[in-house]
């Protein structure tokens, strides 16, 4: 190693959901000192002003707000581990397998999708203390001490078994559960759909990536999806696509009128829930084509998936489950969230009937979507991401 003081690395939102506040609070029990450790921080939302505030209080503290990642990776080569403390209910995290890539150790809760990135001896969670930031400063310490007690025998080793992780999720082992997923059917030309086409979030970018992937094998693939604007523009479209497009008849012969043209093989659906929802699928549904939906995340099953720390409660996709999760005695809010709900009963409808497999980044998700959605667990098939370049 270049260096004698612990790096740490954070690549993720600035949220509680995330576990920003437990290093924010660690940091806070350094005032006026200097930090026994450099910090780079990446990305930004709502503790941005408070991390700003520190970030001149410690000179440790390096701010970046949001970057690619390849701009991310000019930094990771002096990087001894990357804190993700999240703890809200993750499904798979494509920056995990990225920074593993990279041979640094994740340090995080490990439990559902993050199972598989997280060794025992970095697992927050196996810390002895009964509070979470009790556990966190536990681990930090320790961290500390391996810095302190180690060469860089130690830290090959480490690295060696990160990218042994990673080396689970590259393209060309995507690749072969593609084909043993396809291996009953003819496929040639392949139309992905979801809501937009920007890569305003990691599900955009994926669908970008898997376009680019399956296309270096001779597949024609097509996109199918609206233009998200920018900034608050994007949140008025969201909104209205969710509030008011469940009726969504434009959209659906268009849609319509663009599959009859295209013919594909294979319609892979992978979002719908901000703009398209249910009437393409449902005027579609005569088309010969198979049929895959993604769930990258939990907005099938509840209203606020980042306020989402359990399994409970999301097995059974009812009126009184989804108003529970809403949280909310605001009778505007529940009217809103109501109809929700029974448009999102609709597509759930359309998905049953239409959708030849089902597919999820994280095998906790298999019995989740079955037993949701009263589908045959069969039809459900664990399909996890890919490193990106």
């Amino acid at each position: 190693m270049k260096h004698n003081k612990l790096w740490l690395l954070f690549l993720g939102r600035l949220e509680t959901e995330k576990g920003f506040d437990l290093i924010f609070d660690f940091i806070n029990q350094y005032p006026n000192k200097e930090l026994p450790f450099e910090l780079y921080i990446f990305w930004t939302w709502s503790y941005e002003e408070w991390i700003m505030e520190l970030s001149h209080r410690f000179k440790e503290i390096h701010f970046f707000w949001w970057k690619p990642l390849s701009v991310v990776e000019r930094y990771l080569e002096n990087i001894d581990y990357c804190l993700m403390p999240s703890r809200f209910l993750e499904t798979f995290w494509l920056s995990a397998i990225n920074v593993l890539k990279w041979g640094i150790p994740v340090v995080w809760f490990k439990k559902w999708g993050l199972v598989p990135f997280i060794p025992d001896e970095y697992a927050i969670d196996k810390c002895k203390w009964s509070t979470e930031f009790s556990q966190f400063s536990e681990m930090l310490l320790k961290l500390e001490k391996e810095r302190k007690d180690n060469d860089f025998h130690f830290y090959e080793k480490l690295a060696e078994k990160s990218k042994w992780i990673a080396l689970r999720y590259t393209k060309d082992r995507w690749y072969e559960r593609f084909q043993k997923l396809t291996f009953d059917f003819k496929v040639k030309k392949v139309v992905l759909v979801s809501d937009f086409i920007n890569k305003v979030w990691w599900i955009e970018t994926y669908i970008h990536d898997v376009k680019a992937l399956l296309e270096s094998h001779w597949y024609e693939v097509v996109l199918y999806w609206s233009t998200c604007p920018k900034w608050f523009l994007w949140k008025i479209k969201k909104l209205f696509g969710i509030w008011l497009w469940c009726f969504n008849l434009y959209e659906a012969i268009k849609f319509y009128s663009f599959i009859k043209r295209e013919k594909p093989d294979l319609i892979w659906y992978n979002s719908m829930l901000r703009w398209l929802w249910w009437m393409p699928l449902w005027m579609s549904r005569n088309i010969k084509a198979k049929r895959w939906m993604m769930y990258h995340d939990f907005w099938y099953f509840v209203p606020y998936p980042h306020a989402l720390y359990e399994t409970k409660g999301i097995d059974e996709l009812s009126l009184k489950n989804y108003l529970k999760h809403a949280n909310t005695k605001n009778p505007l809010k529940c009217l809103l969230i109501m109809w929700k709900y029974f448009s999102l009963k609709l597509l759930v409808s359309s998905l049953k009937k239409q959708i030849d497999l089902h597919l999820v980044p994280s095998e906790f998700m298999v019995p989740i979507v079955s037993k949701s959605f009263w589908i045959d667990e069969d039809k459900v098939k664990y399909f996890n991401h890919f490193l990106q370049d």
